[in-house]
């Protein structure tokens, strides 16, 4: 066995791995690495995630398994989300927010520099034993049903706190001014118009339209209350076991409506005929949950906030789709939840919360 200094992996530096656990207390000054080995689990677009195996010098010393999220292998997107503050979102959120709220996380195990980049890799439990669930499926209720009360909990400790609202890395997309976003919202539609939406009917296709064109003025009109927001709450961003949901991803992390992530929740999750028949009933119990939580909202008033956040699955997606890399599923995944955007705001009456404006 080599000592942590002599221990290598291509992506991992042992020695900074080993004294990003100590700074966060999870192995003592005394504990040895011996060896590690690590193999991906996860290719992401700005993050790759590695499962990684440690051999201690004795047992007990730390953890046997842990997953390490660093930057993408891929130069130019490690450097994009670097300049986007993706890294620093996510590092900071675990280290100073996730203590204040009751979400179901990974355990942080530390915060690792990489590649000159500092804190841009996080240290996280094992999770192996859950599973992912099929973003192209309609969940169960009860999961959505937990999924969501998940958001109370995130939302209630952050409700209109000044403080929080004052953090200038956290994401802001709801609002506030978002020039960029629309660039390549409009861009993206462009390229990907016609071949997402082969099979949409025509009122589908025509409410996307409308809202690509009237996206910033809506993004605008949102005005609060606001929380603490992970604006990419959905399926494929959650591990599940008996009775259980942990929220992953929090790279966008921010500072935004609430209703907005409660409706992408419903919205991607769920069959429109399934999401008509539960979503009044739905957003009546979060409004309970989070005054169960000392957050007083008014019912009314919370429905329609979740009316106009209906548009959240056509904000989220519209702008990558033309951007990233296309696959049979990407393109079934983008086709199939944009679908289901379209008909939630068309379900909701959403029109009325867009500007005049000729597509």
């Amino acid at each position: 066995m080599r000592d942590a200094a002599q221990a290598t992996h291509e992506r991992l530096d042992a020695t900074e791995l080993v004294r990003a656990m100590r700074a966060a207390g999870v192995i003592t000054a005394a504990a040895q690495l011996r060896a590690l080995s690590a193999r991906p689990i996860g290719i992401g677009h700005t993050a790759d995630t590695l499962l990684v195996s440690l051999v201690w010098s004795h047992p007990g010393e730390g953890p046997q398994t842990l997953v390490a999220k660093v930057p993408s292998a891929d130069a130019v997107s490690a450097q994009t989300a670097g300049a986007l503050g993706l890294y620093e979102r996510e590092s900071r959120f675990y280290a100073e927010l996730a203590p204040r709220t009751a979400i179901n996380l990974p355990r942080c195990l530390g915060m690792m520099d990489h590649d000159g980049q500092p804190s841009s890799a996080i240290l996280l439990e094992d999770l192996s034993e859950l599973s992912p669930l099929d973003q192209l499926a309609s969940a169960p209720m009860e999961t959505v049903r937990r999924m969501r009360h998940q958001l109370a909990t995130l939302q209630a400790p952050f409700w209109d706190d000044p403080a929080t609202a004052s953090l200038s890395w956290l994401h802001r997309r709801l609002g506030v001014p978002i020039p960029g976003i629309l660039q390549r919202m409009h861009r993206s539609w462009r390229l990907t118009r016609d071949y997402l939406t082969d099979g949409f009917d025509r009122a589908e296709r025509d409410v996307i339209d409308r809202f690509v064109a009237g996206a910033g003025d809506w993004a605008g009109s949102l005005d609060g209350p606001f929380s603490l927001t992970h604006h990419d709450f959905r399926i494929d961003n959650m591990l599940f076991g008996e009775d259980r949901v942990v929220v992953l991803d929090w790279q966008t992390v921010g500072w935004g409506a609430p209703m907005f992530d409660v409706a992408y929740l419903l919205g991607t999750s769920l069959d429109p005929h399934i999401r008509r028949a539960v979503e009044r009933e739905e957003i009546g119990q979060h409004v309970t949950e989070l005054s169960a939580l000392g957050v007083r909202w008014d019912a009314d008033e919370a429905w329609e906030a979740y009316r106009r956040a209906s548009f959240a699955t056509l904000l989220m997606l519209v702008p990558p789709a033309g951007s990233v890399k296309r696959t049979e599923r990407g393109d079934a995944m983008f086709r199939h939840l944009l679908r289901q955007g379209a008909r939630m705001a068309l379900d909701l009456d959403a029109v009325e919360f867009l500007p005049d404006v000729v597509p």
